[in-house]
């Protein structure tokens, strides 16, 4: 691995792991009251600390995986599928 690689990763594991696991977050946190499983304080609870272990097993795989653009690829999409889907989802269930 080069010092490039390294730093490309390091960013993609730190920036993108926790766009990846907030989003996460923030998509449970929705979801959950809007389907009536729980509170809302709760749900904001539980997904907070669910996001934790996503963070940590992103950050895990981002130096396991031998494929830099695959790593990229794949923290860009859930990225954006996770935050797209929580802001649709609140969207949907605030009526407007």
């Amino acid at each position: 691995m080069t010092g490039l690689s390294v730093l490309v990763r390091l960013v993609a594991a730190v920036g993108g792991g926790y766009a990846v696991a907030a989003g996460l977050a923030a998509l449970a946190a929705v979801a959950l009251p809007a389907g009536g499983l729980m509170a809302r304080s709760e749900a904001v609870v539980l997904a907070s600390m669910l996001a934790f272990l996503v963070y940590l097993g992103l950050l895990i795989w981002a130096f396991a995986n031998r494929r830099l653009l695959r790593l990229c690829l794949v923290m860009a999409v859930a990225g954006i599928a996770s935050w797209g889907g929580a802001w649709g989802l609140l969207r949907l269930t605030a009526g407007g």
